[in-house]
Order: structure tokens, then C-alpha cells, then sequence
């Protein structure tokens, strides 16, 4: 199983997860802090999971790349419980007072772990010294703006950041390759310009 594939599952079962949670507090079965920490925590673990999966598929493409072993860089992986636990109530309040109270949770807990892979991803790319470069891998139902940002096929220098948006599944892919030019922010960020 490819890594997009399996950062879609892992973010498919953060959705399922909270949806069960907001059905027990639907039905009155949990009070709503309790559903606003478990769905906060719930995420946080689905977060810490798609941190260490873009940092071990990091390792596993350049491998393949440049034939030789690499270790994994060892991305952070944040407490943000807390931050969770805000954006959980947020949501919470939202969906009491949607039509599409079940889409709005979903919403959250399965964009959380793709942007944690996707911020995670990038770091390791930097971190690991081999990677000169990146190229957009549009998902199999890329939007529009993705297939923009993938400017069929540009390469981007390793630190200029991937850019997704809430639910985007596209990953980026590594380039080794020397020569890689710089985009206006990463030369200024170098002290280039």
C-alpha cells in the first residue's frame, strides 16, 4: 500500500472515530466535554500517527531514489491536545447548529492528520540533507487549486513549504537532483535576494 493510500485510510479512520464519538453524544450517551476531549484526543493519536508515517515514507523514497540506506529524521511530534481541544469545542458548537453536523465534524478529524503528514513530510525532506527538491503528486480527485500548485510537474526547492488545503490528499514527492532553482521566498530565506 502506497503512502497516499495509507495516510487516506489513516485519516478515513480519524473520521469514523470522531463520528462514533458524535453519535454517542447525539444520543445523549456522553456529556460534551467528555465528547470534546475524546474527540480531541482521538485526533491528536490519529496526528502523532501521520507525523511518524511522512517521516518513515520520507526515508523509504529516498532509499529507493538513491539506492542506499536512510534513516528517519525523527519529526516532532507536538502535544497539541490542547489546540485540539479548542478546535474540537469550536466544532462541537458549530455542529449542534448545522443541517450537516456529521459533515462538520468529519471535516476536522480527517483534515488534521493529512495537514500533520503533509507539515511533517516537508520538515523531514529538509532535515534529511538528501532531498534537493520536491514535485506535487496530485491525488487520483485532485481540485483545481492542486493541479495549479503542481504547475505540471515544477520542482520546488526542498524548504519551500507544500503547499494543501483542508482535506487535500496530494503529497509531495522528493527529488535528489542538484541544481533544483530557488522560488523568490526560499532565496530570500537564504539571504539570496
Amino acid at each position: 500500500m502506497s503512502y497516499a493510500d495509507t495516510l487516506k485510510r489513516l485519516a478515513a479512520d480519524s473520521e469514523r472515530q470522531a463520528l462514533a464519538v458524535y453519535r454517542l453524544f447525539v444520543e445523549d450517551r456522553l456529556d460534551r466535554d467528555d465528547t470534546i476531549n475524546l474527540i480531541a484526543t482521538m485526533i491528536a493519536r490519529a496526528n502523532g500517527r501521520a507525523r511518524m508515517l511522512a517521516d518513515y515514507a520520507i526515508a523509504v523514497d529516498l532509499m529507493i531514489q538513491l539506492q542506499e540506506v536512510v534513516p528517519v529524521t525523527g519529526v516532532d511530534v507536538p502535544d497539541d491536545t490542547s489546540r485540539l481541544t479548542k478546535a474540537a469545542s469550536t466544532v462541537l458548537g458549530t455542529a449542534e447548529a448545522s443541517d450537516v453536523s456529521e459533515a462538520i465534524v468529519a471535516r476536522l478529524a480527517r483534515s488534521e492528520p493529512l495537514e500533520a503528514a503533509a507539515k511533517s513530510y516537508s520538515e523531514a525532506m529538509v532535515r534529511s540533507g538528501r532531498t534537493k527538491g520536491w514535485t506535487r503528486q496530485l491525488s487520483g480527485k485532485a481540485c483545481q487549486l492542486c493541479r495549479w500548485w503542481s504547475r505540471d510537474g515544477r520542482i520546488w526547492p526542498a524548504e519551500h513549504p507544500f503547499q494543501h488545503h483542508k482535506g487535500c490528499t496530494c503529497t509531495p514527492k522528493p527529488v535528489v537532483a542538484p541544481n533544483i532553482r530557488e522560488t523568490v521566498r526560499t532565496a530570500r530565506e537564504k539571504g539570496i535576494r
